[in-house]
């Protein structure tokens, strides 16, 4: 008995050993198998590094080409010659009349554009004292008087007026336009000339006063306008726009007519056409004109320039003045 009970615990234990040693190597196939379904193939990890090298390869190669076709394309975009001459024409323009401004003595005010590309210069824009500068808005307010039917000339010769009030600056006839427009009163006259300028978008342009030969009416008051007022006036006028083509016409040929020539045109070659209107008064020279320039092989090259000055020794700003138109002229028409 005790020999059947010692060979049933052999058994027993037998059995015991014998399942220690399968569950452990089941664990260990368990695990084993575990490791590999949690890594992707071999082959399959190269495909994928493969795959990504060639990407990286066919970016670098795309990036390359765009490089070389951006350097070496035959069409490289550059500025328009034309354009650029223009470009450097209005700069050069700049600097020669921040110049003159800077060192000239008194206040000056300087507009000039480019009629064929619309460029400005405009230095110091400000209302200025008008002197004969405000007999361009009389004129305008006279034509347009004349356009509209509401002028009452009461006989008077209207054109041999605005020839004088234009081409030899006379005080009188101006004076006798604005006593027209005021149907025989002064202040009515004048209300008229400022709100026809500002309808015309002349904001800076007002008549205060009347014209006196001795300068001013002794009161102090002044006429006023703008060096930018004038420029636009003078840039429609060249264009046809103010009033109607006709009148710009009419208007135009009174300021080729202008016979003071010491300012504006005395600065521009001999035979180069040129429409002005000046204003003087003590310490005050003004000149506004278009001018139609040519370059050295024919080329049109009109402007338009305005010269508006206070607190100046008249004969030297006048010299001035004329200088500073060659300096323009020559840098408009290169």
């Amino acid at each position: 008995m005790k020999r059947r009970n010692h060979a049933i615990v052999i058994i027993v234990m037998a059995l015991l050993a014998a399942l220690a040693l399968g569950s452990g190597c089941l664990y260990m196939l368990y695990a084993h198998d575990s490791a590999n379904h949690n890594q992707p193939p071999a082959s399959s990890a190269a495909g994928t590094r493969e795959s990504a090298e060639q990407h990286a390869q066919s970016d670098q190669d795309t990036a390359e080409t765009s490089r070389s076709d951006t350097l070496d394309r035959d069409a490289v975009p550059s500025p328009n010659a034309t354009l650029q001459k223009a470009s450097n024409r209005i700069h050069a323009v700049q600097s020669a009349v921040d110049s003159a401004a800077r060192s000239n003595g008194g206040t000056w005010s300087v507009y000039v554009e480019d009629l064929a590309t619309g460029a400005i210069v405009n230095v110091n824009d400000q209302p200025m004292v008008a002197a004969s500068e405000i007999k361009l808005y009389v004129m305008l307010a006279v034509q347009d008087g004349i356009e509209q039917g509401t002028l009452n000339t009461g006989g008077q010769d209207i054109d041999m007026l605005m020839n004088q009030m234009i081409t030899v600056s006379s005080n009188a006839a101006t004076n006798q336009l604005v006593l027209m427009l005021g149907d025989g009163d002064m202040a009515t006259g004048m209300q008229r000339v400022t709100q026809t300028a500002a309808r015309y978008g002349f904001r800076d342009s007002r008549q205060l006063r009347a014209l006196a030969d001795a300068g001013t009416d002794g009161t102090g008051t002044e006429n006023w306008t703008s060096a930018a007022d004038c420029g636009r006036f003078l840039k429609e006028l060249y264009q046809g726009k103010l009033v109607s083509e006709q009148a710009s016409r009419s208007m135009l040929d009174l300021l080729l007519g202008q016979t003071r020539r010491a300012k504006i045109p005395a600065g521009v070659p001999n035979g180069i056409q040129v429409a002005n209107k000046t204003g003087e008064l003590s310490g005050v020279e003004n000149d506004a004109a278009i001018i139609w320039g040519k370059d050295v092989s024919g080329g049109d090259h009109d402007y338009v320039m305005v010269v508006m000055t206070s607190g100046v020794v008249s004969s030297t700003a006048q010299q001035q003045i004329a200088a500073l138109s060659a300096q323009v002229y020559e840098s408009m028409t290169s």
